[in-house]
């Protein structure tokens, strides 16, 4: 008797049965693809027949050549004006930083004064007794920071930095 041969009693499985005359690998989703395309083919030409209806509607994106263009308008240029550089030369900024350690008021919101000398006042210590009146005349009120600047930006300019030497083991070391 023959023996019988131990693959002959097996049966092909179903899934290769209904994938016959197509690849083993595709198995059944291949036909799910296939059937899924016209649908996204018919999706697709629905919405781009949709925005091409509503591009005519909307009107024509380019203007006609009849189309009347406004002239634009001739701006004359801002007029240039000159501005004065108003910041402290550094060797000021340094003073400043020696005589009150950059402050004009204390925490108190008065304006700062001496230690050793009570009428000097503010950012540079600018002396009262000695400068007030010309201050004054030149229309700075020195008790404001901006007024207290620009009268250590006169004194600097016409005396140089002799009214600060007091302090100037501080402010003339190399930085």
């Amino acid at each position: 008797m023959r023996k019988r041969s131990r693959f002959q009693g097996l049966r092909t499985p179903r899934q290769v049965l209904a994938t016959a005359g197509r690849s083993p690998r595709v198995g059944t989703r291949g036909r799910r693809r296939r059937r899924a395309w016209p649908t996204r083919a018919l999706v697709t030409l629905v919405l781009s027949g949709l925005l091409l209806s509503v591009g005519a509607l909307l009107g024509p994106a380019v203007p006609s050549r009849d189309a009347r263009r406004p002239v634009p308008e001739v701006v004359p240029p801002p007029p240039v004006i000159v501005v004065q550089d108003d910041t402290l030369p550094p060797v000021l900024q340094r003073i400043a930083q020696c005589e009150s350690a950059g402050q004009q008021f204390t925490r108190d919101g008065k304006v700062l004064r001496g230690t050793r000398h009570p009428q000097d006042t503010g950012l540079f210590q600018i002396n009262a007794v000695v400068w007030a009146k010309q201050a004054e005349a030149l229309g700075y009120d020195i008790r404001t920071r901006d007024g207290n600047a620009y009268m250590a930006r006169y004194i600097f300019d016409n005396y140089g930095s002799v009214p600060w030497q007091s302090s100037a083991k501080c402010w003339s070391r190399a930085h």
